[in-house]
């Protein structure tokens, strides 16, 4: 079917210093945004940005680690094994990257 222009999770944690703050991802064209369900602070990851996305195995499932032109590390946990092919193909669609596992 039709590329999705947009994934969201809902139930996705973002990893800060060892501690985990639950929120919703949201991927689109133009970059990646999570939303602190607790702080309402959110990330935004412009795509231009992103300079590597990693999938890999963590405590909760699987997780994202995206790495970002400044040297930023970003990490967002909780995603089920089954997600890996549609967050690959975004990637490779939106922001031109392989997603690699580890």
């Amino acid at each position: 079917g039709p590329m999705a222009e947009t994934l969201e999770f809902n139930d996705v944690y973002q990893e800060v210093k060892g501690s985990m703050n639950d929120g919703r991802l949201r991927l689109s064209r133009q970059g990646i945004i999570f939303k602190n369900s607790k702080t309402g602070k959110v990330d935004n990851i412009q795509a231009g940005e992103l300079t590597e996305g990693i999938w890999r195995r963590v405590a909760l499932g699987h997780g994202l680690k995206l790495l970002t032109k400044n040297g930023h590390v970003y990490k967002y946990d909780g995603f089920r094994e089954s997600e890996f092919e549609k967050l690959s193909d975004f990637f490779k669609t939106h922001y031109r990257l392989e997603l690699m596992e580890k």
